[in-house]
């Protein structure tokens, strides 16, 4: 593929300054990534193996046979992961209930900011990307944050920010998790949309403020993100046509493998992506939508291709097949005051039993596992224990492993690094 310039006026980030006008970045393609060899804005990043995810799923260690050991309606404490050899721990994020499993690798991501622009010791932002190897008990880096010193990327004339080597560079692309991310088990890639993070601007100076001439801002934001794990490379694509409002993405999105598209709910309205057309669809949204807004913990029963929302009161339901919510009051329902979002409970949907795991963990009236089952339509009248050690100075992201059936929970306090993790089952096959 021929070279070619970055069109256009350029916002180049040196050194946590921006210079307006730069000449462009040699090597750079100003419609798509090139092909080049991949390198690094960072000089201790050549540390880091070209595709950190490679050799997984790993060996069963030690502890995976006392996760097969648990029985039902049980909890067993794994404690802090081995850290990664370079980059030390994951540190806790708030507001970000969700870790999408890749079953083909064993292994769940960890993605979104803790404190708003929050620099670690190292020097980088905490908009690094992590993998849970739920199998050896251990972190994974596979993007160490941002270099607020070294950090060198450009704006393309899609208005992505681009490195050296043409790739996207995913800078502080998600103020919080929330529901924005998923796993894409067919192409093994995870997913995710970015929601902004205003507050690194004052350590970063006036980054995206120089967009290129008629290039849509809120078109930007919906143009979705890849990590594709079996390159160890990030991908953006720009998304041409019609696209969700893109204010306010403090989201949920699901991929649906049957239908082999992504669910979004983005404030009250459903969009489906379709990456085999890089389209957005909107949906027929039928039924009456949800009474709330943004971040509710979500999770998908791939059992009947449905998706379940709660926050506060409400507990909603869509139906992907029907572009339908559907009203289905539920015989019991759940006690009032229960969660107030991501920063507080995590849903899971449990595929063995065929239940719901709501954990409603800090700041709410009854604090425990609450069970919806599909089948009865009814939800538990009182809620599981959990283990004392969840505080409410825990903040959990949570997944489903299938192949152990178990839901896993990462909980440490809001960028620290003092994080452990809970195992849960449900019931024993």
């Amino acid at each position: 593929m021929t070279k070619t310039a970055i069109a256009g006026a350029m916002a180049v980030v040196v050194a946590g300054a921006v210079v307006a006008n730069r000449p462009a970045i040699a090597g750079v393609s100003a419609d798509k990534p090139a092909t080049t060899k991949r390198t690094s804005t960072s000089p201790s990043a050549g540390t880091r193996p070209a595709v950190p995810l490679a050799g997984l799923p790993s060996k069963p260690g030690p502890h995976v046979e006392k996760v097969k050991a648990l029985g039902s309606d049980s909890w067993v404490v794994l404690g802090a992961p081995a850290p990664d050899p370079v980059w030390g721990k994951a540190r806790g994020r708030a507001w970000t209930p969700k870790m999408p499993y890749a079953p083909d690798l064993g292994a769940a991501f960890l993605y979104g900011e803790g404190q708003h622009a929050f620099v670690k010791p190292d020097g980088r932002f905490q908009d690094d990307l992590w993998a849970y190897d739920v199998y050896g008990h251990r972190w994974i880096c596979v993007y160490p944050g941002s270099s607020l010193t070294e950090l060198r990327v450009a704006l393309d004339k899609r208005g992505f920010e681009v490195g050296p080597d043409g790739d996207p560079v995913p800078v502080c692309q998600a103020g919080h998790g929330y529901g924005n991310m998923t796993y894409d088990t067919d192409a093994r890639k995870l997913m995710f949309l970015p929601c902004g993070s205003p507050y690194s601007r004052s350590k970063l100076g006036a980054r995206l403020t120089s967009l290129p001439a008629g290039m849509d801002r809120k078109r930007v934001r919906t143009c979705p993100w890849f990590y594709d794990t079996r390159t160890g490379r990030f991908e953006r694509k720009y998304v041409e046509g019609a696209y969700p409002d893109g204010t306010n993405m403090e989201a949920t999105v699901e991929y649906v493998s049957g239908k082999k598209q992504f669910f979004w709910i983005h404030v009250k309205t459903v969009w489906f992506y379709d990456p085999a057309v890089n389209a957005w669809v909107k949906s027929a949204n039928k039924g009456a939508p949800p009474p709330f807004g943004i971040d509710p913990v979500a999770c998908l029963d791939t059992k009947r291709d449905r998706v379940y929302l709660h926050k506060g009161d409400a507990f909603c339901v869509y139906d992907i097949k029907t572009e339908t919510w559907l009203d289905l009051q539920p015989k019991a329902a759940l006690p009032k005051g229960t969660g107030i979002g991501g920063v507080a409970e995590t849903m899971t949907y449990d595929s063995a039993s065929d239940v719901v795991i709501l954990n409603d963990y800090r700041q709410c009236p009854q604090k425990g596992i609450f069970v919806y089952d599909p089948s009865a339509n009814a939800w538990t009248a009182e809620p599981r224990p959990i283990p004392k050690r969840i505080t409410d100075r825990t903040l959990l992201n949570a997944f489903y492993c299938p192949e152990l059936n178990v839901h896993v929970f990462h909980g440490a306090g809001d960028s620290d690094d003092n994080g452990a993790v809970w195992v849960y089952r449900y019931a024993a096959r």
